[in-house]
C-alpha cells in the first residue's frame, strides 16, 4: 500500500508544479494603460469641420487649381489710367501699360446725360427698370457724375442699334456721344486674372465711364 500512498504524493507534487508554470507564463497585465474616457469624445458637426485649418499646401493647391485669363482694360486718360493701376494694385496685379492711338481708343457711348441731383438719377432708374431695361449703372466720375451709362462700344453701328432700341421701348432722353478722343489714352493688359477678380473690376464701371474690361489674347 505504500507505493501507491508515494505514487499518489509524486502525482499531486507534478500538478502543483504544472499549475504553478502554467501561471508563471501568463501574459502580465499592463497597468499603465489608460482607458479610453467616453466623456472626452466630441463629436463634430459639418460647419465645424469646415471651419478647421486647411493646410497651407492644401490652399497652395486649391489656389493653384483657380483658372486665371488675360484681360485688357481701357481706355483711359493719364489720370484714370493712375487710378486704374492703383486698384489693380490692391488685387496684387501686375499689368503692362499699352498706349493706344485715338482711332483704337475711341468709343461710342450710348447715355442718358447728367441729372441735376441724385434723387433725379435715382428716379430715372426706377423709370428704367419699369421699361425694361436692366443693362446700366450711374456714373460717379465727377465730371459725368449723375449720368447713365447704358453701353460704350468700340464699334459705331453697336451702339447705334442699342440707341435704336432703346428709343423703341421708351428711353426717349437716351443719346449717343464719342468718348476717349484727348491724347495720351493708354490701355491695361493683365495677364494673370482669374474670373472672379474680372467680376469684381466689372462693378467699378461707374467709376470709368466709357472704358471696358474684356478678355483677350495671352501674348
Amino acid at each position: 500500500m505504500k507505493w501507491i500512498v508515494w505514487l499518489l504524493v509524486t502525482l499531486n507534487v507534478l500538478l502543483l508544479v504544472y499549475f504553478n508554470l502554467d501561471l508563471s507564463q501568463a501574459p502580465k497585465v499592463q497597468i499603465n494603460h489608460q482607458p479610453l474616457k467616453a466623456d472626452k469624445i466630441k463629436l463634430l458637426m459639418p460647419q465645424q469641420i469646415e471651419a478647421l485649418p486647411v493646410k497651407t499646401t492644401e490652399v497652395k493647391e486649391i489656389a493653384a487649381s483657380t483658372p486665371v485669363s488675360c484681360y485688357e482694360w481701357g481706355s483711359f486718360s493719364a489720370v484714370s489710367l493712375q487710378k486704374a493701376r492703383g486698384i489693380l494694385a490692391k488685387y496684387s496685379l501686375d499689368a503692362t501699360v499699352r498706349q493706344q492711338s485715338l482711332q483704337e481708343a475711341t468709343r461710342y457711348w450710348v447715355y442718358i446725360p447728367r441729372l441735376k441731383s441724385a434723387e433725379a438719377a435715382q428716379a430715372k432708374v426706377e423709370e428704367l427698370h419699369a421699361l425694361g431695361v436692366e443693362d446700366f449703372f450711374v456714373v460717379q466720375e465727377p465730371q459725368w457724375h449723375n449720368a447713365i451709362s447704358l453701353g460704350v462700344f468700340k464699334d459705331e453701328q453697336l451702339a447705334t442699334k442699342l440707341l435704336e432700341e432703346l428709343k423703341s421701348r421708351g428711353v426717349v432722353s437716351a443719346v449717343k456721344g464719342v468718348r476717349n478722343q484727348e491724347k495720351g489714352q493708354a490701355s491695361l493688359f493683365i495677364s494673370n486674372m482669374s474670373s472672379d477678380t474680372a467680376a469684381e473690376i466689372e462693378k467699378l464701371k461707374p467709376d470709368f465711364p466709357g472704358s471696358e474690361l474684356k478678355q483677350t489674347t495671352c501674348q
